[in-house]
């Protein structure tokens, strides 16, 4: 199952016979008179997506860059979080 979600690589020849095949170009020309596709699913009316509100997450303060690997470090960063009670 590890392997289920890796992608495969095209063979160099499936990559050189796509650039002979022609482009099949859908657009609403060609769709509208099709009897089986309704016009109004078609385009920006018939997108089912609908944006209601979008923002800007706010900004946030400058980080704080520590110095040292020792044990007054350590208790320097638990007394910081336990001040902001995250711990």
């Amino acid at each position: 199952m590890k392997e289920l979600n890796d992608a495969r690589y095209m063979s160099v020849g499936g990559i050189m016979e796509c650039y002979n095949k022609p482009l099949e170009i859908y657009n609403y020309e060609t769709l509208k008179d099709d009897p089986l596709i309704d016009v109004d699913t078609i385009g920006l009316k018939g997108s089912p997506t609908n944006v209601y509100k979008s923002f800007s997450p706010p900004v946030k303060g400058a980080g704080m860059m520590m110095e040292g690997a020792d044990k007054a470090t350590v208790e320097k960063l638990v007394s910081i979080l336990n001040d902001k009670h995250i711990i």
